[in-house]
């Protein structure tokens, strides 16, 4: 079949894309994607030849689920649908709430065989391959983990097609100026995210430039932002939302943008939210405003994603010094060698190719602010001259004598354990202390649940002025899928999720269809939709008795907990190797484990 290059087990295909995504893979192959508890399982369609979905032999394609029967249901492709039969089931086939034995899905278009959610995806067009959104960001995830453990770079590309291009058109032009390890994947019907594995900032500047310019393409240019590992972000979510923010300032005169690595200027930031104080914020930001008059350094612990730097932009602005710089520095994307000069400056002829002198973070934030971020990431050599610049207030430039004096708030954060740290002898720890003078902890956002729905709102809002859209608002089962979800990725992942949703949604409301694959598996993993989604009473539903619902959760409580455990033994309790092979981030394996209170038995 074209496109699919003999991948059987790949899931390949955009998502939902509506009519958009109908056209660009016209005469293009199909495929059909069932999420299950374990994963997902797929099956390439081709004319004549039906899949039969079930739980055991004769199934086509079998999925570990009691819910399922045997032969469950029949998949034919038809042009640019796929035909749906249910076969007798006991479960049944459910479309929208509604029972149904036959029915006929576009592409994006899901039904629930009983409680497993099966999905139509589109193989791309003109054999243009393009990642599955959970297939890629699989791919992006094992990136960062690789580049993480053997210190290297990859890049992320936000790409734009070019103005009245048709839908599948660009694509192909696109895929011809990458290499052949480079992903593709849509992030709307007129968007792909590429990854660029193995790849400097000069490189990836090189293909983005390519990109920008394919020849034979119509209407004007692609447009690209850019984004490298570990210097513009160091998590895959932040490097998503740089790689799309430095698409947003590109320009007919300027159609590729690289996100600033380092350290940037972070005095008048690009569109970022407003504070949202729920409950368990609020505590925090009536500390956080009682510190932001003082000068002693402050440390923001939290995960990745709870929205640090947003904190330490709020102290900083509700300060003395906010009419001074705020200036942000990655301690983790700064080269080991290079991080001296990089803090404090240096003299012309100071090492080789210091051609001229250069000022550091520390006297270009004089009179204002530094947020070090990462601050875990710092080597030892140049934790001895932070702590000298924050105990005298001054320091000399690499290959300097002369002492400069600077006057500067110090605000650090990271989502590792220092006080661990410490202990191992890879932290000092008599900078810890002089650091952990005010230590400000940023709950997760499983935590404050109550601040997902105006969180979305604002975000949505943003993402429209983005994008230049209308949405009005989320639907209630797309809002109650936010609410379920348990936002691995924090408050980025959140962004990210909206205005991805603001891009490819098709109505004046963002459905759950427009939700990204783990939003959405939500839903199948919880199985519970909300109440105003069942079947009414008029309408053939599943079999309900009392405790029913509590009896199933419990059902479905018990077979995460036996899956998970088994997929630990079987990787040794090593859970990077778990989660690789369950498919999800180790983040979100090590929360499912507290959750259910799965700890290694002791032999």
């Amino acid at each position: 079949m074209p496109g699919t290059d003999g991948a059987q087990g790949e899931l390949t295909g955009t998502e939902p894309l509506a009519e958009v995504a109908r056209q660009a893979t016209a005469h293009a192959g199909l495929s059909i994607v069932v999420y299950h508890q374990g994963g997902a399982e797929t099956a390439l369609l081709t004319p004549g030849q039906p899949v039969v979905v079930g739980r055991a032999e004769p199934a086509d394609l079998r999925v570990p689920d009691r819910k399922l029967s045997r032969e469950h249901a029949r998949f034919t492709l038809l042009e640019n649908r796929v035909l749906v039969e249910d076969l007798g089931s006991r479960n049944g086939t459910w479309l929208s709430g509604r029972r149904v034995e036959r029915v006929e899905l576009d592409i994006g278009g899901e039904v629930l065989l009983g409680e497993v959610l099966a999905r139509v995806h589109g193989l791309g067009a003109g054999g243009s391959r393009t990642a599955g959104e959970e297939s890629f960001r699989r791919q992006l995830d094992d990136e960062e983990a690789r580049a993480r453990h053997l210190r290297r770079g990859f890049a992320l590309l936000a790409v734009r097609a070019p103005e009245g291009d048709a839908p599948g058109d660009w694509i192909g032009c696109v895929r011809e100026r990458l290499r052949p390890v480079d992903q593709l994947s849509a992030f709307g019907p007129d968007r792909l995210l590429v990854l660029l594995p193995e790849v400097d900032a000069a490189s990836a500047l090189g293909l983005a430039r390519a990109v920008a310019s394919p020849p034979g393409v119509a209407g004007g240019t692609p447009r690209v932002g850019i984004a490298v590992y570990p210097g513009a972000a160091s998590t895959v979510e932040a490097l998503i939302d740089r790689a799309l923010r430095s698409l947003e300032r590109t320009s007919a005169r300027e159609p590729v943008v690289q996100a600033s690595e380092a350290w940037s200027d972070s005095s008048a930031p690009e569109a970022s939210p407003a504070i949202v104080a729920g409950a368990a914020m609020r505590g925090l930001l009536a500390t956080a405003a009682r510190v932001a008059g003082a000068r002693i350094p402050v440390i923001l612990l939290g995960e990745t994603g709870t929205g640090k730097e947003v904190l330490a932009r709020y102290i900083h602005e509700q300060g003395p010094r906010r009419e001074r710089r705020m200036v942000r520095v990655n301690c983790g994307a700064i080269p080991s060698q290079l991080v001296e000069s990089t803090l404090f400056g240096h003299e012309k002829g100071a090492f080789t190719g210091a051609q001229q002198q250069h000022r550091g973070v520390f006297e270009e934030a004089d009179k204002g602010s530094v947020f070090l971020d990462e601050i875990g990431e710092l080597p030892l050599a140049a934790q001895v001259a932070l702590l000298r610049v924050l105990e005298t207030g001054s320091f000399c430039r690499v290959g300097g004598t002369r002492e400069i004096a600077v006057d500067v708030r110090v605000i650090a954060a990271t989502h590792r354990d220092l006080e661990a740290m410490v202990a191992q002898g890879q932290f000092r720890d008599d900078l810890y202390y002089r650091l952990s003078t005010m230590v400000l902890e940023l709950p997760p956002l499983r935590e404050r649940m109550e601040e997902v729905e105006p969180l979305a709102r604002r975000f949505l809002s943003l993402a429209n002025e983005a994008n230049g859209r209308q949405v009005r608002g989320l639907s209630p089962e797309a809002l109650a899928l936010f609410k379920a979800h348990s936002w691995p990725g924090n408050v980025r992942e959140l962004k990210n999720a909206l205005e991805r949703a603001v891009v490819v949604a098709t109505g004046e409301l963002i459905t759950a269809e427009d939700l990204p694959a783990r939003v959405r598996a939500t839903r199948a993993l919880d199985v519970f939709p909300p109440q105003s989604q069942r079947p009414p009473e008029d309408v053939a539903r599943r079999e309900d008795s009392p405790g029913a619902e509590a009896e199933l959760k419990a059902q479905v409580k018990d077979y995460e907990s036996q899956l998970l455990e088994k997929t630990l033994r079987s990787a040794n309790w090593n859970r990077t190797e778990a989660a690789r092979q369950l498919g999800i981030p180790v983040r979100t394996l090590s929360y499912r484990m507290k959750v259910l209170g799965l700890k290694k038995r002791e032999a």
